[in-house]
């Protein structure tokens, strides 16, 4: 068991290391399309021509720029979390908890990676344009697939991390708070 969770922790950080790659591209487009804003914006009201289709970019720019960030906030652990019950709680019932949620998450985001990959395949497959301009509208919806596909794998490798660590007797009452700060 030991080893299984040694592994598994280490899964867990290349996937972290990954995700934090993953959004950084995602700032680096978002910057772009910010520069395609402003020069949309000025060639509007300085020339009286706007750059074609910046609307279009920008639902697609902002589809990835939402969705790649769910696993890397998950893996970083930099989303809200209300501890006011769970606190008072005995530390290996906090462990088994921490647990309990991973499992709900995971739960919820599968049905949303499955039928976002049949979004996003029928997007494709029709050939859906937006309708000012022909630009595609299949890889905003891609981006919900690939966002919520890495987000049910940051969940499972992180569940399955913390359950092997918990049966292989490495978490015992001294280091639990610590174990419980990295989830």
């Amino acid at each position: 068991m030991n080893k299984i969770a040694a592994v598994l922790t280490s899964i867990e950080n290349v996937l972290s290391r990954i995700n934090t790659v993953v959004v950084a591209a995602c700032g680096i487009l978002l910057f772009l399309f910010m520069l395609m804003e402003v020069g949309d914006v000025s060639g509007r009201y300085l020339f009286l021509f706007p750059v074609p289709g910046t609307r279009e970019i920008g639902e697609i720019v902002l589809a990835y720029v939402v969705f790649m960030g769910w696993a890397a906030v998950l893996a970083n652990n930099q989303h809200i979390r209300v501890l006011l019950l769970v606190d008072r709680l005995p530390l290996r019932w906090q462990a088994w908890l921490e647990l309990v949620a991973l499992l709900v998450g995971l739960a919820m985001i599968l049905p949303i990676a499955y039928y976002s990959f049949e979004l996003a395949l029928k997007s494709y497959l029709t050939k859906e344009i937006a309708f000012t301009y022909a630009i595609p509208r299949w890889p905003g919806k891609t981006a919900l697939f690939l966002g919520s596909s890495l987000f049910a794998i940051q969940f499972l490798i992180m569940l399955l991390s913390r359950f092997f660590t918990i049966l292989s007797g490495r978490i015992t009452e001294k280091n639990i708070p610590t174990v419980i700060e990295q989830m």
